[in-house]
């Protein structure tokens, strides 16, 4: 995994790289190398500011946002360049330090950004004690650079650095694990038949989740026109273009369902409010029952069909085919599915 991590100065974005024990590219480190040992580098910098020097470049622009931006335009192509050198010479996972993360496209490389933000004042004093600048030197300094906002727009994860280092870096551990994650959802249902309103909540749920499991579930209450094995075979065929998927049947509760899948979401379709109504007592009863026999929260999220779709149920096309209604049950049907579903109900 590549991480990178970005901040302005003073936010002790190095010191919470250091703490999170990996192998860090630090691309100031590499900035200042190149100041020292690459000559064409060193070239267009004494063109643009007359010198080539670290601190003389930095009392330059660092107070002075337009000038800094011409330094990281020059800058760039050689970074990118020795940053691409650290990470092709070793091996796991590994950390980009960079205060210009989003600005290099270094954002590009990365499976994961980290912004670290820190109160001002706390950035002041920080800076002052490792670069000795006065007070009004470092607030100049911090003041060009961007402002936390940028960083809470770009990053996949912010974090506030306002302690100790090894503080910060733990909550980062716990948002990497949660962003690593794999996201697995239920859509339970008798599904008899599936509806083109059932296929338009389940693209819309595969879109939000890593894996999506349509379960056709038995209910020995109920009586369906489709066995379970039927019913798993025309949800497949109307899902069978979206890959993260998986059809399967399953006798019991929903809930037991859910930890056996690692699943920590439901997702329910409402047509209207009334199913709403219908299903708030079912997701109270779901949850609970997953907190209080399997040990996990189980949250559900609904998803409102689509005006199309606002009147499609499984059993107002049973009945209309029941009736001989086939072309107007057919409009509620996935084409793939159709042919094998008015066949139930031809009579013989």
């Amino acid at each position: 995994m590549i991480i990178g991590i970005t901040g302005g100065s003073g936010t002790g974005k190095s010191s919470l790289a250091q703490a999170l024990g990996r192998r860090v590219v630090n691309v100031d480190a590499l900035y200042h190398e190149l100041l020292e040992t690459n000559e064409a580098l060193r070239g267009e910098l004494t063109a643009a500011f007359g010198t080539c020097v670290r601190k003389e470049l930095a009392a330059i622009v660092f107070s002075d946002a337009a000038k800094l931006r011409v330094l990281d335009g020059i800058a760039a192509k050689y970074m990118i360049e020795a940053v691409n050198q650290a990470l092709a010479d070793g091996v796991g996972d590994v950390i980009i330090d960079a205060a210009v993360l989003f600005e290099l496209g270094l954002e590009a490389k990365c499976d994961v950004t980290v912004a670290v933000l820190a109160r001002h004042d706390l950035r002041v004093a920080r800076v002052m004690a490792r670069d000795g600048l006065t007070a009004e030197r470092a607030a100049a300094r911090i003041d060009a650079q961007k402002p936390d906002d940028f960083y809470v727009k770009s990053a996949d994860i912010v974090v506030q650095n306002n302690g100790a280092p090894g503080d910060a870096a733990a909550r980062v551990v716990t948002q990497l694990a949660r962003a690593n994650e794999k996201k697995v959802a239920i859509y339970g249902g008798t599904f008899d038949p599936p509806t083109l309103g059932h296929l338009d909540v389940i693209k819309r749920a595969a879109a939000m989740y890593d894996t999506l499991y349509v379960v056709a579930l038995i209910n020995e209450l109920k009586t369906p026109t489709f066995s379970p094995a039927e019913r798993v075979e025309l949800l497949e065929a109307i899902t069978a273009d979206i890959p993260n998927v998986l059809v399967e049947s399953y006798t019991g509760l929903l809930s037991e369902y859910a930890y056996i899948k690692k699943a920590r979401y439901s997702v329910r379709g409402v047509r209207n409010g009334f199913d709403a109504e219908y299903e708030r007592p079912m997701f109270e009863f779901n949850a609970q029952i997953a907190r209080e026999e399997f040990g996990f929260e189980l949250d559900t999220i609904f998803i409102p069909t689509t005006r199309d779709h606002a009147d499609t149920s499984s059993g107002n096309v049973c009945r209309l085919l029941a009736g001989g209604a086939f072309r107007v049950a057919g409009k509620y049907l996935d084409g793939r599915i159709l042919e094998k579903v008015i066949a139930r109900f031809i009579v013989k």
